[in-house]
């Protein structure tokens, strides 16, 4: 994987010298579809299925049990919790997890945690793309048990893999998904870190997430200063920056994962909690007793979490299956692919495909890509004036994971 500057994201290169021409890149790569009814029911079998969530077998909310660790992650610092205690217990023997460079803090590497201590170089968001896949190889190649820590995207790609190479699910024991919406370039955090007077090479560290909750974004400089930005100010920022394919995409809660984790947004919890907390959806046996295991020796606090209350403060999960149909037709008229998806969506309102149209014209026009927005302009006008968009043949999306 490498970075496309223009875009601001990672795009797949193919190494001649190295292609066998077995497909396996291609196979894998959820960015042309996904078949979540397949691989729904080979890996999940006849475990209930819900349409917001997925098939799982129990919802929670909870907190990691050390404070400190609580405060300064993302969103109650269960997910580092689970994986510190699966490595402790000998559950695991590393943890495929995601970190920003110490030679380029505003670029992330993933990479196999094997001790604590690695672990905890990880905790917390990084709003921006990440390239999980290219530490497969380690986990293919060295044996062991392993967890794997990604956004919903990412899992589906491990979950096709799996599919293709079988030695790959007796390796990975635990699949973590991170709730997701959207995930947004590489240049909506450097604009937002110029727009503050910083000049994104003084940036010595970044932390997306942490210092409580809903947390702040510290940027520490070489000079020894730092910036501290409240998420909500930063998160409006990013929002323009949304990459392409996110838009496109019909998960949310990682419905192919073993455990899916994310900020829980109850109504009590925005009252009173200011440390963090989170949902937790588990979806396999195995998740569960990892679950209980971390429980037991204190690593994390659970209580059992109503559907009703999850969906409610989660409304964005039925809420990408509602719009996607309206987003994918607007893809359509403006001559772009979409991903194939075999699963069941909803049938969007007439107000969902007029937020669409908006949210796509906020989208370039506040990135500053005014020809993207004229192009756009003109699919309007010939939907208004009840005129089919002209094909124009375009490369498939398989990028931006």
């Amino acid at each position: 994987m490498t970075t496309d500057e223009s875009r601001g994201c990672f795009v797949p290169q193919v190494r001649r010298e190295d292609c066998r021409s077995c497909e396996l890149c291609h196979g894998a790569c959820p960015g042309h579809g996904v078949d979540f009814d397949g691989l729904s029911e080979r890996f999940f079998g006849d475990i209930p299925y819900d349409l917001a969530l997925g098939r799982y077998l129990a919802c929670y909310v909870g907190h990691a049990g050390n404070v400190h660790l609580r405060y300064n992650s993302a969103s109650g610092g269960i997910v580092t919790a689970l994986l510190i205690t699966a490595l402790e217990h000998h559950l695991i023997d590393g943890a495929l997890v995601t970190r920003m460079r110490r030679d380029n803090p505003l670029a992330p590497e993933s990479f196999i945690a094997k001790t604590k201590q690695e672990i905890l170089s990880a905790v917390g968001s990084k709003y921006c793309p990440v390239a999980v896949g290219t530490a497969l190889r380690e986990i293919l190649n060295v044996e062991g048990r392993y967890a794997v820590v990604g956004l919903p995207c990412h899992i589906q790609g491990i979950r096709k893999a799996e599919q293709l190479m079988p030695g790959l699910t007796e390796r990975i024991r635990y699949r973590i998904s991170i709730a997701c919406s959207f995930n947004y370039s590489f240049h909506g955090t450097r604009r937002f870190i110029e727009s503050l007077g910083i000049p994104p090479e003084e940036v010595q560290e970044l932390q997306y997430r942490g210092r409580g909750w809903p947390g702040s974004m510290l940027l520490r400089l070489k000079d020894g200063s730092a910036t501290v930005v409240p998420l909500a100010e930063y998160s409006r920022a990013l929002g323009p920056f949304t990459l392409w394919r996110c838009l496109l995409c019909s998960d949310m809660l990682g419905e192919l994962s073993d455990l899916s984790c994310g900020d829980a947004w109850l109504p009590e919890l925005l009252r009173t909690d200011k440390a963090g907390s989170s949902f937790v959806i588990s979806r396999t046996p195995e998740a569960e007793d990892l679950l209980e295991a971390a429980a037991a020796h204190e690593a994390v606090e659970l209580s059992e979490l109503a559907v009703q209350s999850l969906l409610a403060s989660q409304g964005g999960a039925l809420f990408k299956k509602r719009k996607l149909k309206a987003r994918m037709l607007l893809a359509r008229l403006w001559g772009r692919r979409v991903p194939v998806y075999r699963q069941t969506l909803m049938k969007p309102t007439v107000r969902d495909h007029v937020n669409m149209l908006k949210l796509f014209i906020a989208r370039y026009a506040l990135s500053g890509n005014h020809r993207i927005l004229r192009r756009l302009l003109r699919v309007v006008r010939r939907v208004r004036h009840g005129k089919r968009a002209e094909p124009i043949e375009r490369e498939a999306v398989v990028h931006q994971q």
